[in-house]
């Protein structure tokens, strides 16, 4: 009504975000100086502070307040002294409200003959009464539309609980009904099922979607109806995380969590085969600009370049700088916070490429985003501002994104029955009213935030404001609609748990509760009871219900068997899946000869695991092939890599809530690798290799063969090889474990492939954080754990060595005879 009025007097305005009047009157709040009544709230978080005052003033503003007006009260000599400070406030809601009110006092016209009002004049803000009031000395015509009456039949129950009548027997006649549900989705069911029972009735409905009606909808679509097609509006959905986790990018250190919650969205501005690559990089080696991190960028570019359209690398590399730009922005620290030019920068190419994307897919979600980032960037400016903390641009990114947008799928189809959003729009009659998610919206609110004083001194300059009470009686008087307009029936569905959260009744309920006793337990019906029955009945409608087919539970099976040269041999095998064929041939077969791959990996590795990735990568540049560094500089180096792979390869360490792990790790990798090396200068072991890779094939298979990578490789004085395995754990029992039952695979795998006829290799793991060497062959060096295990003697590989006896499943466990 408000922008029908503008545009009648000519005062039509474009309409300004809420953010950015925010951060204009937070400049206005700081210009109005020191020794103000909000001056410590604001000092601890100014935008909060602003954005609640700012909804202060626009409330005085709607009742007519202007600077001056109630100034004996300190408040409100307060917020006229901001008011005339700083900045100009771009209009909001209010300031055009009053606007239109002084334009139609001053005598302009409008081409406008009457309104009608369903809600009653003096439940109305005071601002609209007084808009109200000037239309009308303009000459137009203010028709009250008068309250409605119960429009049940006299006998029904629904009558009399809407009516004022005094005790009296509930008769269960279905004219009111609540459905009740353990979940939305069988509220669903059971409301769909009723709608289809008499699908002819439905052109008398009328629907209250009390929400989301995404579930709703597909149980609609399932019994052949159409669908409502509600959408709420909301800042959560995924492509609207572009723009906070696009900010989130920029603040050191770099947070592995928010880079792999960027790079996982469903659509982001990288091409999904990049995103995934990176995010495998991420999920391996948490944190940016570590090797994992160049090798998949290289990959990348790879894979582009066998594609036609990025065959020129000069296009390549600007699509690929742009794709940099937003995962490896320059970083900031958060206290200290940003410059206003990086954070519109961010802004900006969000906004660009969401507004490209736009274009393309005309998918408003898009829209919705581009004009967020738009919004953010023009309140950025406003701010006037050097530089934006970590906190303030989160509050700005959460006000441009506070409504958020609907589910632009769906979509409502053509149907018999009426659908409106909310009980106050029922204003005429209808024979059938269905409630769906008759919850608590948690509408109501009576906050007073002005006292006795204050009100008065307003009320008595010609502003007075609504007393907190009067926006209940509105909210009350439009909840009952229903209630009264309903002729035949009232259908109130409530699951009670929407989206995993558990909802309160509508707070109608309790009002039907207390005007009859005990009401609930005489009309309620369970949607899992209706559904469980064959020919149920409630709400007036008889719903065709039948048994679905149950089927048999597969019968368990010890073994399983594949056709004859289904499997076929593959060219290289590694520890791990070798590891997997012995102790499990169905996972073996599923992900290494049917080539089931799990998605991108959504999980960070853990701490222990990342220490180790960090002390594995230390200990491949310290210990180079050669002689064995003196003990002070392998410490001295280990200290100073171990900070600079942090941001690299463990930026998850540097994150708030790992200090200890941190802490630890920066103790004990150096002594552990210092340990490390006197062990091997002990065993006068030469290192001959690190991070070996090596490819082992059959000489009679042809085609198979053996793949992997070995920590370090060493020899002693007379060419014996030893190979030694880095591992990180809190306790070295699984390694003992292993090598006492002669199950170290791994390691196995390893002294089988470097050693040969005339001497055998020896393997064992060096546990870093426990600063031993444990193997089970008898080595000459005093820091040597011996394992009472097999002799840990590796025969060479022979021609065939590879072919094993058939496997056979017993229990879930593999037995092979090698």
């Amino acid at each position: 009504m408000l922008d029908h009025v503008e545009i009648m007097l000519g005062l039509g305005h474009p309409a300004v975000a809420n953010v950015k009047r925010t951060a204009v009157y937070r400049r206005k709040l700081e210009t109005a100086g020191e020794a103000r009544f909000w001056s410590d709230s604001f000092a601890v978080d100014p935008w909060s502070s602003a954005r609640a005052l700012l909804g202060w003033r626009d409330e005085l503003v709607e009742a007519g307040w202007r600077p001056g007006v109630g100034g004996a009260r300190r408040r409100l000599a307060d917020l006229a002294a901001a008011e005339t400070a700083g900045p100009r406030l771009p209009l909001g809601p209010a300031d055009r409200l009053r606007a239109a009110i002084d334009a139609l006092a001053a005598g302009a016209s409008v081409r406008l003959r009457s309104a009608a009002l369903v809600d009653s004049r003096e439940t109305l803000p005071a601002g609209w009464r007084t808009l109200l009031d000037a239309l009308e000395r303009c000459g137009v015509r203010i028709e009250q539309i008068a309250p409605p009456s119960p429009a049940a039949a006299a006998d029904t129950d629904l009558r009399r609980i809407a009516g004022t009548d005094g005790d009296w027997t509930v008769r269960c006649d279905g004219s009111l009904t609540l459905l009740t549900a353990d979940t939305e989705l069988t509220a669903a069911e059971a409301l769909a099922g009723w709608l289809a029972a008499d699908a002819e009735a439905n052109a008398g409905v009328a629907l209250i979607a009390g929400g989301d009606t995404a579930l709703l909808d597909h149980a609609l679509a399932n019994h052949g109806l159409p669908r409502l097609g509600a959408a709420l509006s909301s800042p959560h959905r995924a492509l609207l995380q572009v723009l906070p986790l696009a900010f989130s990018l920029a603040w050191d250190p770099p947070d592995p969590n928010r880079l792999l919650d960027f790079l996982l969205l469903p659509i982001s501005p990288l091409r999904r085969l990049a995103a995934n690559r990176l995010a495998d990089a991420v999920a391996e080696s948490p944190g940016i600009g570590g090797d994992e991190w160049q090798a998949a960028w290289r990959k990348i570019d790879e894979r582009l370049s066998q594609e036609e359209e990025w065959a020129d690398a000069t296009k390549r590399a600007e699509r690929l700088a742009e794709w940099r730009e937003f995962v490896e922005p320059e970083r900031y620290d958060p206290t200290t916070g940003m410059t206003s030019a990086a954070a519109r920068g961010i802004a900006g190419r969000v906004k660009a490429w969401a507004t490209r994307r736009f274009s393309a897919d005309q998918d408003a979600l898009y829209l919705a985003l581009a004009q967020a980032a738009a919004d953010l960037d023009s309140a950025i400016d406003a701010t006037d501002l050097e530089r934006l903390d970590r906190l303030l641009i989160e509050r700005m990114i959460e006000e441009a994104s506070d409504v958020g947008a609907a589910d632009p799928s769906a979509i409502a189809e053509a149907a018999p029955w009426r659908a409106v959003s909310h009980p106050g729009a029922i204003w005429g009659p209808g024979r059938t009213i269905v409630w769906w998610r008759f919850a608590d919206a948690a509408e109501a609110s009576a906050e007073a935030r002005w006292n006795e004083l204050e009100r008065a001194d307003l009320a008595a300059a010609g502003c007075p404001l609504d007393p907190p009470q009067l926006e209940l009686r509105r909210l009350a008087a439009a909840w009952e609609r229903p209630l009264l307009h309903a002729s035949e029936r009232l259908l109130l569905v409530l699951p009670a748990l929407t989206a995993g959260a558990e909802t309160a009744v509508h707070p109608l309920w309790h009002s039907l509760a207390a005007r009859k006793k005990d009401i609930g337990q005489d009309v309620s019906v369970r949607a899992e009871d209706v559904l469980n029955r064959p020919s149920p009945e409630f709400a007036g409608r008889r719903l065709v219900c039948e048994p679905a087919p149950v089927s048999q539970e597969p019968v368990a099976r010890e073994e399983w068997s594949a056709p004859t040269n289904t499997i076929k041999p593959r060219a290289l095998e590694s520890a791990s899946s070798l590891a997997d064929l012995l102790s499990c041939p169905l996972r073996w077969t599923l992900e290494y000869a049917c080539g089931l791959r799990p998605g991108p990996r959504q999980t960070l590795p853990r701490i222990e695991q990342l220490i180790g990735t960090i002390a594995h990568k230390i200990a491949e540049e310290v210990f180079r092939p050669g002689a064995i560094p003196p003990s002070d500089v392998v410490e001295a180096t280990a200290r100073k890599r171990f900070d600079d792979l942090l941001p690299q390869i463990g930026a998850t360490l540097l994150l708030p809530g790992a200090p200890a792990e941190l802490a630890l790790a920066r103790r004990s990798i150096p002594p552990a690798l210092v340990t490390m090396g006197q062990f091997l200068e002990s065993e006068r072991l030469t290192v001959v290799g690190v991070e070996s890779q090596f490819e082992a094939r059959d000489t009679l298979a042809e085609g198979t063969g053996v793949a992997g990578r070995i920590d370090l490789r060493a020899q002693t004085s007379n060419g014996r090889p030893v190979i030694v395995d880095l591992k990180w754990y809190r306790t070295d029992d699984y390694l003992r474990r292993d090598l006492k039952l002669g199950m170290a695979l791994q390691i196995a795998v390893y002294a089988r492939h470097v050693s040969d006829d005339r001497v055998d290799a020896t393997a064992g793991y060096f546990a870093l954080r426990q600063q031993r060497f444990l193997t089970t062959a008898p080595t000459p060096g005093a820091r040597t754990e011996i394992v009472d295990g097999p002799s840990g003697k590796y025969p060479p590989a022979k021609p065939g060595a590879l072919e094993c006896e058939p496997l056979k499943a017993v229990g879930g466990v593999a037995d092979a005879a090698p």
